[in-house]
């Protein structure tokens, strides 16, 4: 059996924290598609949001950058 790690998904005040932005600025980035941000999903009323899913996004704006 594999094991995940415990940081697999971050709520969304850990992802508030990771970009030091507020709620309302994380649904504006989510709702935005010129933006690509990933989409939580939800459960239980609550949204998640991939930890791979946040990295490849970074990856993404890093190499936007760097163009």
């Amino acid at each position: 059996m594999q094991t995940l790690p415990d940081k697999t998904f971050l709520t969304g005040p850990q992802v508030q924290a990771r970009y030091q932005k507020s709620h309302v600025t994380l649904w504006r980035w989510v709702r935005d598609p010129e933006l690509g941000f990933p989409a939580p999903m939800q459960i239980n009323r609550l949204n998640y949001w991939r930890v791979s899913d946040l990295e490849a996004w970074e990856a993404a704006q890093a190499m936007q950058g760097a163009a």
